[in-house]
């Protein structure tokens, strides 16, 4: 494959303390000093990935789970995208939005190439967050990511559907990607001599 045929990817990514954006990795956040080495700090280390679902808030039977994985393989194999779905009692000491970017990129979440996303609720903070590997913001970008949680999501969590919730966070959003993959595949090829 030639670079003419290979889709550019653009970094960006966002503070999950202040919201600032960037267009390159930054070691710190010139506009609230947040720093891995901080979050690190906060936090013991890590859990341990269970794979595509984990459920360490217990909220799910084995058949949800199961559920959810099988979802999550079809999309890691159709697209080659990694959907991980977290759930946790709380995520304190720090906030939601930190956690789930810590998490993220503590896991490595969707390889070297960022292909991932993964989806958080937050119990005790009643919080549903995700964070989009930069390999995906080509196709998917945090602020829809969150309108389609919001949408989709949220009125399952509040009827505390916890598992219909999860299963309508991966669905849809692995619809989307599937979708916006695709797309992006025929435009790249309609270019091609």
């Amino acid at each position: 494959m030639s670079n003419a045929d290979e889709e550019e990817v653009v970094f960006s990514a966002h503070c999950p303390r202040c919201g600032r954006t960037f267009t390159e990795p930054v070691e710190v956040c010139d506009a609230c000093g947040l720093t891995f080495a901080i979050l690190d700090a906060q936090m013991s280390a890590p859990p341990v990935q269970a794979g595509y679902v984990n459920d360490f808030a217990q909220v799910l039977t084995p058949a949800e789970v199961q559920r959810l994985v099988q979802r999550c393989q079809h999309i890691d194999a159709t697209i080659q995208a990694e959907l991980i779905v977290v759930t946790t009692a709380t995520t304190a000491p720090l906030s939601p939005a930190e956690y789930v970017f810590w998490l993220a990129n503590r896991w490595d979440m969707g390889g070297p190439g960022n292909r991932g996303l993964l989806i958080l609720l937050a119990l005790q903070e009643h919080r549903i967050e995700s964070e989009v590997g930069y390999g995906l913001e080509s196709l998917l970008s945090d602020a829809e990511s969150a309108q389609i949680l919001q949408k989709h999501v949220v009125p399952c969590l509040r009827a505390e559907q916890y598992a219909e919730g999860l299963y309508q966070a991966v669905d849809v959003l692995g619809k989307v990607l599937e979708v916006k993959q695709k797309a992006a595949g025929r435009r790249w090829r309609s270019y091609r001599v």
